[in-house]
């Protein structure tokens, strides 16, 4: 998996997050989005439910059993008060490439 792949993944989950009602605006994902913290579009159930779509799908398209973990997650962005695309988006090669 890619970079661009795990952005190209973030966004299909938020599309999906849009459809459901989750959330008001349809958002096109750039490096720079907050996906948690100021700025976000997501409210704290529409995160979580994030979380558990993107995972969800991670599972379908590697065939492997993997999890989210929101610390490791924190260990890419230490220092950082929110969580943006980029950084999930690298999490989620190194998660799939098993680095």
């Amino acid at each position: 998996m890619s970079e661009e792949d795990g952005l190209a993944m973030i966004q299909q989950t938020l599309d999906g997050l849009h459809r459901s009602g989750l959330m008001k605006d349809r958002v096109l994902v750039q490096s720079s989005t907050v996906l948690l913290g100021t700025g976000s579009p997501l409210d704290s159930l529409a995160f979580v439910t994030f979380v558990a779509d993107l995972e969800d799908q991670l599972n379908r398209e590697t065939g492997k059993e993997l999890s989210v973990v929101l610390t490791e997650v924190h260990e890419f962005n230490e220092g950082v008060t929110y969580l943006n695309a980029e950084t999930m988006a690298r999490y989620l090669v190194q998660l799939t490439n098993g680095k």
